[in-house]
């Protein structure tokens, strides 16, 4: 899932904000112990898969609006 900017485009740059959180939303999901979950903790995970989400479907909304060579 990693994909390096190889420019400062607006495409890009929403994609690195959304892969640096899509990779911290993982590791905090792969080091969680669920039998010593708190809600605190329940909540800071499902405020990070928000986040995660919003700037997944503006990196999208961009790549696709976007008319450059490798866009869907």
């Amino acid at each position: 899932m990693i994909r390096l900017a190889a420019t400062t485009s607006p495409v890009d740059l929403a994609w690195a904000a959304f892969d640096a959180a899509a990779l911290r939303f993982h590791y905090m999901y792969r080091h969680v112990d669920l039998t010593t979950d708190t809600p605190a903790d329940s909540a800071i995970r499902q405020r990070l898969a928000g986040e995660t989400a919003r700037l997944w479907n503006e990196w999208r909304e961009l790549f696709l609006s976007d008319g450059s060579e490798g866009s869907a």
